[in-house]
């Protein structure tokens, strides 16, 4: 589970962070929760005007994920991105990604903070080459948190020969490797970006070149009957419980016996999100953008409620998902909400640096939502519109 990011110099972030990072982790030592900052949860929203930096922050989480199960070269020109000089906003700086975790030990049980750090660099051609990575684990001591570096790759102390190659990618394979890096390795791996709202998506698994049952849905959710068929393999039972309980969850299906053989619209989209929910093998982050995109506000409740259900039965699994949407946000609490904002230059009308604040930051949502005020409501009502910058202290965001 992620519990902060901080980017630096790579597309619109110049240098932000949302939750906490690891030196955050040392310093709240023995503090009271409630001093401790604020870090990302199980479940996420995030929410903003349009070109405040919402798809940005997923697409820079999808980048490091391209980085690391590709090379950085690839990544900058994967989905759709420009190349990695066009992502600098300072072209004579590199770009840095810095990702703190809780992450479950499945041997010991035991929960381990490790925060992984990837500095990218232009080389003297301008292609991207890795400049430095840092695997870092939060440990405790007699004299309190103490950090230990696990694996340092950097150009002084290079351990991959090929400067594009990311270090956690080899050594997180090594089964003699540093547990911390094995561990942050399978994390980051299963991250899931969903795009089931995508309006392009390729015709690879719809045009039926990838016949067969699938074990997982794909990130468009192209490969439905796939899945199904999977399950209908298994003949242990699974593929009817799994029906039943799904068409139970969506409100105009309800009264239906059977699956149409073709799903339209909102049922469809909701069917997905229910299916992906129910993997056998749960993601470790689930990013989706607006998942209540043509969705009625009944399937929204029933989205809300289901997304809930998923972070409560995977305690070190999250969702991080945006939404314009005030409904699927009701029954968040406010740590839960991290608000994107940016000003717009007065003279030349374009947009400035980004804004990062966490909804529970600010002392009025705070006390209308212990009054039992319910988020949708107070998003409506426009007090998460208004933050101010007085609010922006506690492991928020502020470098601006």
């Amino acid at each position: 589970m992620i519990l902060g990011v901080n980017i630096k110099n790579f597309d619109i972030f110049n240098d932000d962070t949302i939750g906490l990072m690891i030196d955050d982790s040392a310093k709240f030592v023995g503090t009271k929760p409630s001093e401790r900052g604020i870090r990302l949860r199980n479940l996420n929203a995030l929410i903003g005007r349009n070109n405040t930096g919402k798809t940005a922050f997923i697409r820079a989480l999808s980048f490091v994920k391209r980085c690391i199960l590709t090379d950085v070269a690839q990544a900058s020109t994967k989905d759709d991105r420009p190349g990695f000089m066009n992502l600098l906003i300072d072209k004579d700086q590199p770009a840095q990604f810095r990702l703190f975790f809780r992450i479950r030990d499945n041997e010991t049980g035991r929960s381990d903070f490790i925060q992984y750090e990837l500095t990218i660099g232009a080389s003297k051609f301008g292609s991207p080459i890795v400049k430095e990575e840092k695997v870092l684990s939060s440990e405790k001591s007699e004299d309190g948190i103490k950090i230990r570096e696990v694996l340092v790759n950097s150009e002084q102390s290079r351990i991959v020969n090929d400067e594009r190659i990311t270090a956690l990618s080899i050594y997180g394979r090594i089964a003699a490797g540093d547990e911390a890096v094995q561990l942050v390795l399978d994390e980051i791996s299963k991250w899931f970006f969903c795009a089931f709202s995508a309006e392009d998506v390729s015709d690879y698994f719809s045009s039926g070149n990838a016949p067969g049952g699938h074990k997982h849905l794909n990130s468009e959710g192209t490969n439905v009957g796939n899945v199904l068929d999977y399950f209908k393999s298994l003949n242990d039972g699974s593929y009817e419980k799994l029906l039943e309980e799904i068409e139970s969850k969506i409100p105009a299906m309800k009264k239906k016996k059977n699956l149409p053989v073709n799903l339209e619209g909102s049922h469809e989209k909701l069917f997905k999100y229910l299916l992906l929910l129910r993997d056998p093998v749960p993601k470790t982050t689930i990013f989706i953008e607006t998942p209540d995109r043509d969705l009625y506000h009944d399937m929204v409740d029933v989205l809300a409620d289901e997304m809930r259900e998923f972070t409560l039965a995977h305690p070190y699994s999250q969702i991080i998902f945006s939404t314009h949407n005030p409904y699927i946000v009701e029954t968040m609490s406010p740590k839960e909400i991290w608000v994107f904002s940016r000003d717009i230059d007065d003279n030349s009308g374009e947009y400035l640096d980004v804004n990062v604040r966490c909804a529970g930051t600010d002392p009025v949502v705070n006390e209308l939502f212990e009054q039992g005020v319910g988020m949708g409501a107070i998003w409506y009502g426009g007090h998460l519109d208004q933050g101010s910058s007085e609010y922006d202290e506690d492991g928020v965001n502020n470098a601006h």
